[in-house]
């Protein structure tokens, strides 16, 4: 069950977090980490990966889309 928000993690979870969401959504660090700060949905690290609601996945990807159109 998911109980633990972005601001929540340890460092490391938060920088793993950060990189694997850049990786697999091909936007920057800088903007996916803007986004989560902000955004601070709930998520947990389980056996190196991301654990994350499907709904809060797909608005943090529609946030980190305007960023990054705002960004240009």
């Amino acid at each position: 069950m998911l109980n633990t928000h972005y601001k929540d993690l340890s460092k490391e979870n938060k920088q793993f977090a950060i990189h694997r969401i850049a990786t697999k959504t091909l936007f920057t660090i800088e903007i996916v980490q803007k986004v989560l700060q902000r955004y601070n949905p709930l998520m947990e690290i389980q056996q190196n990966r991301i654990v994350i609601n499907r709904n809060s996945y797909q608005k943090l990807i529609r946030e980190i889309r305007k960023e990054h159109l705002l960004a240009k």
